[in-house]
């Protein structure tokens, strides 16, 4: 994570960050956008910052209060993790997360590309690159969730003191743990959200989006699991001249709500919707349960106030299109219909709250 730095060298050198509100935080070092151009700083020994000259990031995170491009995405739990969340003992999984987003986009880019591509490769050989990309796009996003409550466990806690004498003898006496599945699961079965209340003392606002998302949490973990510890493969799919297509009855794919639409002929349906579905929900239920916890308990301050966390990618553009295949404005894969689609970068409002309503304290 680098050495820690001086304060006083961060004020004197990173006016946009407000180092009295680091409070023990850790300043994950990104490039940060002003406006006309790009800044950024590394550290070195001991403790002190030098500033590089750096002419345009490709693929990268970095701090600015507007995008440099309208492709740069703003996802609020990222912005919220760095800001709010950054101690530490959970740095690295925060920099895990960022690189999961990204991994997201390049899986959602390399799909694409297949498909414009398929003229050129052989007929097997595409599927078998498609299927490998859609296993590590569950394997990705089941991370998510196990990074995400690594960060929240961190800070329920090692962090707080809640002013209810009741829940925080609860919370001293069980502690969080920090993977999902111990937390909202009993062995293989959900638990309520009522039951997750009452096991850690977590809100209820928190408890209730623990148990909302269970239930796609389980689908991909069954998934996961098949993928990496069964020897099994996702089921097949077939390349057509409008994208790749699936059997809406197989197992991998019989759970989600296919609509007349999405359908190529009586047999397969378009997997681009399947896809934008797995990808924006990890990002909205990991965000609901981050948001739902803020709403509760104040954390600290932003670490650079009136300043963003955007995600620059140059995968960012389908990630950008999944969103409009989420709204059912695509449905079919090409450059012509994602031309046809195009727009300027929707904002995609998956957001992690803030805030707290002074239940509990920093410890």
């Amino acid at each position: 994570m680098g050495n820690p730095i001086n304060p006083t060298e961060i004020a004197a050198k990173m006016p946009h960050i407000d180092s009295a509100a680091l409070q023990g935080r850790t300043m994950l070092l990104m490039p940060f956008w002003d406006g006309t151009a790009w800044n950024m700083w590394v550290d070195a020994p001991p403790g002190q910052l030098i500033k590089v000259q750096i002419v345009e990031p490709i693929r990268s995170n970095y701090l600015a209060n507007v995008p440099a491009h309208n492709d740069d995405l703003l996802v609020p739990l990222v912005d919220f993790m760095w800001q709010r969340a950054s101690w530490p003992e959970v740095a690295r999984q925060i920099l895990g997360i960022c690189h999961d987003f990204h991994q997201l986009a390049t899986i959602a880019a390399k799909l694409e590309h297949l498909h414009d591509a398929r003229a050129s490769i052989d007929g097997n050989l595409l599927t078998s690159f498609v299927q490998n990309e859609i296993e590590q796009l569950i394997i990705v996003a089941r991370s998510i969730f196990d990074l995400i409550q690594e960060v929240t466990a961190h800070f329920w806690n090692d962090r707080i003191r809640l002013f209810d004498p009741a829940a925080e003898a609860i919370r001293r006496q069980r502690r969080m743990p920090d993977t999902f599945a111990k937390i909202a699961l009993n062995g293989d079965l959900a638990r309520t959200a009522e039951e997750i209340a009452q096991r850690y003392g977590v809100p209820p606002h928190t408890s209730a989006m623990y148990a909302k998302n269970t239930p796609f949490f389980l689908s991909l973990r069954k998934s996961r699991d098949g993928i990496v510890h069964g020897g099994s493969s996702v089921d097949h799919v077939f390349a057509t001249d409008k994208g790749v297509c699936v059997d809406p009855k197989s197992k991998y794919y019989s759970g989600f709500p296919w609509k007349p639409e999405h359908h190529y002929n009586e047999n397969i349906v378009s997997l681009r919707p399947w896809i934008a579905n797995i990808v924006l929900r990890t990002i909205e239920a990991c965000s609901e349960i981050m948001s739902s916890l803020a709403s509760e308990i104040p954390f600290p301050p932003p670490i650079a106030p009136a300043h963003q966390i955007y995600i620059r990618d140059p995968a960012n553009r389908a990630l950008i299109r999944l969103l409009q295949v989420d709204r059912g404005e695509l449905v079919w894969w090409g450059r012509e219909q994602d031309e046809a689609a195009a727009e300027p970068n929707p904002d995609p409002e998956h957001t992690t709250g803030g805030g707290g309503s002074g239940c509990a304290e920093p410890a």
